[in-house]
């Protein structure tokens, strides 16, 4: 089987990748040994490596869903609360109202759940 992104990163290799359009992988690979160069890994990953792994995701409501969370930082617990009316993209600055799990517990049980449950 071929990978796609090489385990080891040389340069020589990097501009034979098929990697995400708008990626500058050359870029990636210096950031990523500027970040190992402690000796130590980071435990996270770096923008244009995100990038690379959305593009191969050929579901589209799973690449919503990762690049919300990548975008916003939000943990999958939250992710799967957000609704439509959760998503203002209509002024200047876009943005997602996201309710932790603690304000969501001190509001109670959400109003379309309280109403069925009352029944």
């Amino acid at each position: 089987m071929n990978n796609v992104i090489p385990l080891q990163n040389s340069p020589e290799r990097v501009s034979l990748l098929p990697i995400a359009p708008g990626v500058d992988f050359a870029t990636a690979v210096a950031l990523r040994r500027m970040a190992t160069s402690t000796g130590a890994t980071p435990a996270y990953l770096l923008a244009p490596e995100v990038s690379a792994l959305l593009w191969y995701m050929p579901d589209q409501r799973h690449h919503m869903l990762f690049a919300t969370m990548w975008n916003t930082g939000i943990r999958i617990g939250e992710a799967r609360t957000l609704t439509p009316e959760s998503f203002d993209l209509d002024g200047l600055r876009p943005f997602v109202r996201v309710l932790s799990e603690k304000v969501r517990a001190r509001r109670g049980p959400h109003r379309k759940m309280r109403s069925a449950w009352s029944r």
